[in-house]
């Protein structure tokens, strides 16, 4: 049995969960955290005719040509001495991004999600897009930077206003994220010349739903807001939310898989809202997306599953 490697940072408990079931399960697993390269890890590559061979050496080490799985989970960036002159320590910390996780991404293994894949999908029109192709409902939708493009979509009625990226980490390393908001025409001004923004329908929901798709397991689970902030944008207000089963229908599995395959993915959390009338809205999929929260709460079983996909026994 091949090792496996999980890329995360020491805080992560949704790697925890997966790592604590693989190491009941007695298989070979290598947490490597990436800010411990180069002060606290070595890496040692000779290329060879089937590719990398060496060690990659931290807490643990692990020889390249063992690994059968790599979990892209959330590694966390590479910490160069804070001493060293800013230009030296943004070229160290390139360098050290393009020769370890080059010598990663090459080795012919099943990843979870493979980086670049997992970038690519990243960009929001990408998904939009690929889910239209692929026959899932998608909300009526503008990216622009133009004033009166905007006034002349959004009409009479009320709109949508997402960010286009997942956010930015701060100074103090925390993650903010622009929160779903409800936008009128008379809203609007000059200052959306400044970037280029999302504009969407507003879809009515009978309940939101967070699809997590591992390989060929799909686990939907419906979400239902208990507050007016949650009802518009769930994330901000988890302490009123509950959890249920709902059923995929065949139409939507259908779409989900066509996206995914598109798209490159092996895991994806996928957010849809489900109209008064029973349809599928997609809003997004997030390559890396949190997900243990969800399988506590409604329990179901994604640890296990994730555990069998990076044993390779879902094959």
């Amino acid at each position: 049995m091949g090792t496996i490697l999980v890329l995360t940072g020491r805080d992560d408990l949704t790697a925890d969960a997966v790592i604590d079931e693989l190491t009941r399960r007695k298989a070979p697993i290598v947490r490597y955290d990436t800010s411990d390269f180069p002060q606290a890890s070595r890496v040692a590559a000779t290329l060879g005719t089937q590719g990398w061979e060496g060690q990659l050496t931290a807490e643990q080490s692990i020889d390249l040509q063992t690994i059968s799985a790599v979990w892209w989970r959330r590694p966390a960036e590479f910490n160069v001495p804070t001493d060293w002159p800013d230009e030296a320590r943004a070229f160290a910390v390139s360098e050290a991004r393009v020769g370890v996780l080059g010598v990663l991404v090459s080795l012919p293994v099943r990843w979870i999600n493979h980086p670049a894949k997992d970038s690519a999908a990243n960009y929001k029109p990408v998904q939009l897009a690929v889910a239209a192709r692929a026959g899932l409902d998608v909300p009526r939708t503008i990216i622009t930077s133009d004033p009166d493009r905007a006034r002349e979509f959004i009409g009479a009625g009320e709109v949508i206003y997402k960010g286009l990226s997942g956010g930015v980490l701060t100074a103090e390393r925390r993650h903010r994220y622009l929160p779903t908001t409800v936008l009128r025409a008379a809203e609007i001004d000059a200052s959306l010349t400044g970037t280029a923004h999302l504009f969407q329908e507003r879809v009515p929901k009978q309940c939101e739903v967070r699809l997590t798709v591992i390989g060929q397991r799909m686990f939907p689970v419906a979400i239902h807001a208990g507050s007016t902030a949650a009802k518009l944008d769930w994330r901000t207000d988890y302490p009123s939310l509950t959890y249920g089963p709902i059923e995929l229908p065949v139409d939507v599995e259908k779409g989900v898989r066509l996206l995914m395959n598109e798209l490159g993915l092996f895991f994806g959390a996928l957010d849809f809202a489900v109209t008064p009338d029973g349809r599928w809205m997609f809003f997004e999929v997030n390559p890396n997306g949190q997900w243990h929260w969800l399988a506590a709460k409604a329990g179901v079983p994604m640890v296990e599953a994730m555990a069998d996909a990076l044993q390779g026994k879902d094959d």
